[in-house]
Formats: structure tokens, sequence, C-alpha cells
């Protein structure tokens, strides 16, 4: 492979808060998770 991928600045941070969103999602989910378990015992 002779290309070499340039990351921009730009792109790092775009990851950076698509990372985030996908985080908060995620605690959401774990939230819920946890009140129906705490629900069910």
């Amino acid at each position: 492979m002779g290309t070499q991928e340039v990351i921009t600045e730009t792109q790092i941070k775009q990851r950076l808060l698509d990372l985030e969103e996908q985080n908060r999602k995620l605690q959401q989910e774990l939230l819920e998770e946890r009140k129906n378990t705490n629900f069910t015992q």
C-alpha cells in the first residue's frame, strides 16, 4: 500500500464527537438495564 492516509484535526474532532454520542447512548442503556433489573429482583 503506497497510499498514506492523512487524518486531519477536523476528522479527529468529528470522531471524538461520534464516540461521545455513542458513549451517551450506552450509558443510557446501562441505566435502563439497571432500572429493569432492580424492578425484577
